[in-house]
């Protein structure tokens, strides 16, 4: 499908916050018919004092910055810039995030592990103002909503504050540090935790840990 037709440069804003990534993206976006003006950022801060300062009218967005959880910040993100088009490039897997990203205001997700191909189809895709993820998430959309489809086994839902604290779990950080990076109370995180623990079977804190790993399955940290 084909981009809409304008000598106007494409506003981009890349934000992930690895260099070959935003790279590799930056030469995918050069093989477009429509010239681009891209800007960069590696974390949610500068992603939105960039959309303050000039409004994109495409976004790609990786999920995970560092302890940044980008998933949490969509409504934020789609606030700062409401006539963009969101496009989740990510490494976590689509089963888990990509409704949950189109919930919060994103229109679309692809794997990073997707060939370059895909991610122009997603880009035009978006651009002309329709929905993108994969053909097996969207079967599994369209199950779910026809109320055809299955709970994933062994996996409860989470919301995304419980999410967002149970990746940070996963990486080792002790609850404090936990709150500092969410700007929550101890006693908030600790509420979260005690969730996470009924919500996995979790007995302590150490079985929490494993939980939490086996949950995300291949997520990266």
């Amino acid at each position: 499908m084909p981009l809409a037709d304008s000598r106007l440069p494409l506003n981009v804003l890349i934000v992930d916050d690895h260099d070959v990534v935003r790279l590799g993206v930056r030469h995918l976006l050069g093989t477009l018919a429509r010239p681009c003006t891209i800007r960069e950022a590696d974390n949610l801060r500068d992603a939105l004092a960039a959309l303050r300062e000039q409004p994109a009218e495409l976004m790609m967005l990786d999920l995970g910055l560092g302890d940044e959880f980008a998933l949490a910040a969509l409504p934020r993100l789609r606030e700062a810039a409401p006539g963009a088009r969101i496009l989740v490039l990510s490494s976590m897997p689509e089963g888990m995030y990509a409704e949950r990203c189109l919930r919060a205001g994103a229109d679309g997700f692809v794997a990073k592990s997707a060939l370059g191909n895909t991610l122009l189809d997603a880009v035009h895709s978006v651009l002309s103002g329709q929905i993108w993820v994969s053909a097996a998430q969207r079967d599994a959309l369209l199950r779910r909503a026809t109320g055809r489809g299955t709970a994933e086994a062994g996996r409860p839902e989470l919301s995304v504050r419980e999410l967002e604290v149970l990746r940070m779990v996963a990486a080792g950080r002790s609850t404090r540090e936990i709150a500092d990076q969410l700007t929550r109370s101890v006693k908030t995180i600790e509420t979260h935790k005690q969730s996470l623990k009924i919500k996995l079977d979790a007995d302590t804190p150490a079985m929490l840990v494993r939980k939490a790993i086996a949950y995300l399955g291949e997520e990266p940290g």
